[in-house]
């Protein structure tokens, strides 16, 4: 089944597909499933190492080569990537990516504030509250304050000794009343004695208030008392209660320095794991960086030993092309001399000799001939001179630059 086409932008799971294949290549990228820059770049450097087209589009040809490498490289993740020859680079060892873990200290102080939420007070229970409710019940349901006085034990001790008196002082007075008129009674006697029992019953009567205003004085002073005892319980109430708040206060300022304890060490850890990710971050795209620039350096003194030998090739070719046209030339002359001698002419016996260079000229044409022909690197490579506007104004061409730097600085032998 082929694969789908990838570029940079692509996502999803066969941008991850395509990113392990190239660490087994020998790149070290996130499998993040993201076709970003490092992607491409290293897209475009396995594609320029393997002689396929460098686009840093995945297509067809980048999908089997790289399914043939993951075949051959599985377990071999530092292979080097070159064109033509092993390159002695490794991927750069990549360490272990920071991971946050929480100190003895920090796992020490969210023990403290767990155990300190589990330690929470209850809530406060009055143990006085049935007995205010009882005292606030007896007030408030109090019966009016009512008197009887036939009811009243100490009232009917007082009038059955009243009324006994009074009998006794009327019959006391009706006889001596009736001894003043010898011995037999009379109206006089018997008014008089009426007279002495009233008064010993108006005297009941003035008792009989007097025991009413001591019996609303007691009713009033009851209900004083338990105004009171009231007053006694919800002060100790109270006081339970402040000391309540106080413990309650006490711990949630505890709690307060406790989370605040937490909260200061966990994010003072948090940040320095930040910083050790960053740090890990910077070192990775250094080193990954410089893995690259290692690449391609590598990569162009191997296109430079595949141009020398390019190149070589090309140069013996001449060579024995020149030599070939020589001998021709050599074996045409001797022949003409043959010819000339055995008809008898008077031509030219001293042989001239052509001095033809076996040597032919081979002109530079690219940065990389020019360096192998006369072992100079001083001059500007192909990018350095297009990125000078006077260059090209000067010289035209890049073809023609080395042309000029070769008469200048070029051995005129052509170095094997």
């Amino acid at each position: 089944m082929a694969k789908r086409m990838l570029s940079y932008g692509s996502s999803g799971e066969d941008v991850k597909e395509l990113q392990k294949a190239l660490n087994n290549a020998g790149y070290s990228l996130d499998v993040d499933g993201k076709f970003g820059t490092k992607t491409k770049t290293a897209v475009k450097s396995y594609q320029k190492s393997k002689g396929l087209s460098v686009d840093g589009i995945v297509g067809n040809n980048t999908w089997t080569s790289l399914a043939g490498s993951t075949k051959s490289n599985t377990n071999d993740k530092n292979q080097a990537v070159s064109t033509g020859n092993a390159l002695s680079i490794k991927s750069p060892v990549e360490k272990n990516r920071p991971t946050y873990q929480k100190s003895e200290s920090v796992i020490s102080a969210e023990k403290s504030l767990g155990d300190w939420e589990q330690n929470k007070p209850e809530s406060y229970n009055s143990k006085y509250s049935q007995e205010i409710e009882n005292v606030l019940n007896s007030i408030l349901n109090r019966e009016k304050f009512s008197y009887n006085i036939n009811a009243d034990p100490l009232y009917n001790q007082y009038r059955e000794q009243y009324v006994n008196n009074g009998k006794k002082a009327m019959f006391d007075t009706i006889a001596n009343a009736s001894a003043l008129t010898g011995g037999y009674a009379n109206s006089y006697a018997v008014s008089a004695g009426n007279q002495s029992y009233n008064n010993y019953l108006n005297n009941l009567n003035e008792i009989a208030l007097d025991l009413y205003d001591r019996a609303y004085s007691a009713y009033q002073d009851e209900g004083k008392i338990s105004l009171e005892k009231l007053g006694v319980l919800n002060d100790l109430d109270k006081s339970d209660y402040a000391k309540y708040r106080d413990v309650l206060n006490d711990y949630y300022k505890n709690g307060e320095y406790l989370l605040k304890k937490v909260s200061d060490m966990s994010e003072s850890e948090y940040e320095r794991f930040l910083d050790e990710v960053k740090s890990f971050e910077n070192d990775r795209e250094y080193n990954y960086q410089k893995y690259l620039d290692e690449i391609d350096k590598q990569q162009f003194y191997d296109e430079l030993n595949f141009s020398k030998d390019k190149f070589r090739q090309e140069l013996e070719f001449k060579k024995a092309e020149v030599e070939r046209d020589q001998k021709n030339k050599d074996r045409s002359y001797n022949l003409s001399v043959s010819k000339s001698n055995s008809s008898g002419g008077s031509g030219n016996k001293n042989k001239t000799t052509s001095t033809t260079n076996t040597q032919a000229t081979i002109m530079p044409k690219t940065y990389q001939q020019f360096v192998y022909l006369t072992g100079n690197s001083g001059i500007l490579t192909e990018r350095e001179f297009y990125a000078k506007p006077n260059s090209k104004k000067k010289y035209g061409s890049y073809e023609n630059y080395i042309k000029e730097m070769f008469y200048k600085y070029g051995n005129t032998s052509n170095k094997e």
